[in-house]
């Protein structure tokens, strides 16, 4: 049966954040009165939660000039086109993609001992080898998003666990997946490597695990209503009742769980994908020293975990990253500790392997 969606509270969109959660106390006591100049940041949507960015500016007298990134690919583009003479001093890096960033000299380490709020960091990505070059540090993790499964509550009984209830018979014709990240979760539930790390110098093998999860995928496509690209198609597609079960990045059904629609995700018990969104300083930054106050201040900041994840969307990547959140956006946006230690996070030395595999995958899967 379709579901009608009305817009959540101004309080729990995708945007909203609680002025209250970034109140006083000051987020930098130690700094100096004013700082003049412009500090430059390139980042996604909501990674500055804008009542930080008005106290950082009030309170140190640098403005914030935030630049919107859509992907990371054009990101990179845009900062390689002004190598020589920045115009950002801080960029939105994926971890995956921070290898990319240094090869093409556009982020340099990070000096850790310049944030004194470091520790506010979950060790699970702070600590990360993927979040390090050369023995450096290059970034500071924000926020984290992996791909869950959303199910119908009304429809999909018992509540699933596990990736194969994508093919239920009971759920055929009601299934929707977007095709490049549900190849990475089949390799999951098939016992195979979706990081791609350990086929490095077997590229027969890694054939062998991307081709077996296309099999599965191209058998069962009875199962698939339609296969999504955004996330605006996935909503119309559970809010009209033709598809109870999904895999999705995690935050796309936020807005319909918070809406107080019939749906909740799960982080399966063969893990996720998971995908770490970093702040990194760039090479040759042209306010440098802003920068470093910029990083720590927002890591300082009182309710930043959970000010970043409702104005991101995606959970942050503080210790305690549920503190602040009410019981619906833990539904929606949280993932406990025990749903983080099976996370695998995206790599960036199986990633050229990953790509002409999964993108071939892709092809043969939709014309299956």
């Amino acid at each position: 049966m379709p579901h009608s969606i009305a817009a959540p509270p101004q309080a729990v969109t995708r945007r909203a954040v609680l002025a209250s959660a970034l109140a006083a106390p000051a987020l930098l006591r130690a700094a100096p009165a004013h700082a003049a100049g412009t500090l430059g940041v390139t980042a996604y949507d909501g990674f500055v939660p804008s009542p930080f960015q008005r106290q950082f500016e009030a309170e140190t007298g640098t403005r914030v000039r935030i630049r919107l990134a859509a992907s990371q690919a054009p990101e990179l583009n845009l900062l390689v086109a002004e190598r020589d003479h920045p115009l950002t001093d801080i960029c939105t890096v994926t971890g995956n993609r921070l290898h990319q960033f240094v090869e093409a000299g556009i982020i340099e380490p990070l000096d850790t001992t310049r944030l004194k709020n470091w520790d506010r960091i979950n060790p699970l990505y702070a600590d990360a080898d993927w979040n390090r070059v050369a023995g450096a540090t290059m970034g500071v993790p924000l926020v984290v998003g992996a791909n869950v499964l959303v199910f119908d509550t009304a429809e999909v009984t018992p509540p699933p666990d596990s990736w194969s209830a994508m093919f239920d018979p009971k759920y055929k014709g009601r299934v929707t997946y977007d095709i490049e990240d549900f190849l990475l979760c089949m390799m999951l539930l098939q016992g195979a490597d979706p990081t791609f790390v350990s086929y490095l110098g077997n590229p027969a093998e890694a054939a062998q695990a991307v081709n077996a999860a296309r099999d599965k995928l191209v058998g069962a496509k009875s199962q698939v209503i339609r296969f999504f690209d955004e996330g605006s198609e996935l909503q119309q597609l559970l809010t009209g009742g033709d598809a109870v079960l999904a895999q999705t990045y995690a935050s796309t059904p936020a807005r319909l769980i918070l809406a107080g629609q019939p749906f909740r995700r799960v982080l399966p018990c063969e893990g996720s994908m998971g995908f770490v969104y970093n702040l990194a300083v760039v090479r040759n930054a042209p306010n440098r020293d802003a920068a470093y106050r910029f990083l720590d201040a927002l890591l300082g900041a009182p309710g930043m975990e959970a000010a970043l994840t409702r104005s991101a969307g995606y959970t942050s990547s503080f210790k305690d990253a549920g503190a602040g959140l009410t019981e619906a956006e833990r539904a929606a946006y949280g993932l406990d500790p025990a749903a983080l230690g099976r996370l695998r996070f995206a790599r960036h030395e199986g990633q050229a392997l990953s790509s002409a595999l999964i993108d071939r995958a892709v092809e043969e899967v939709r014309a299956g």
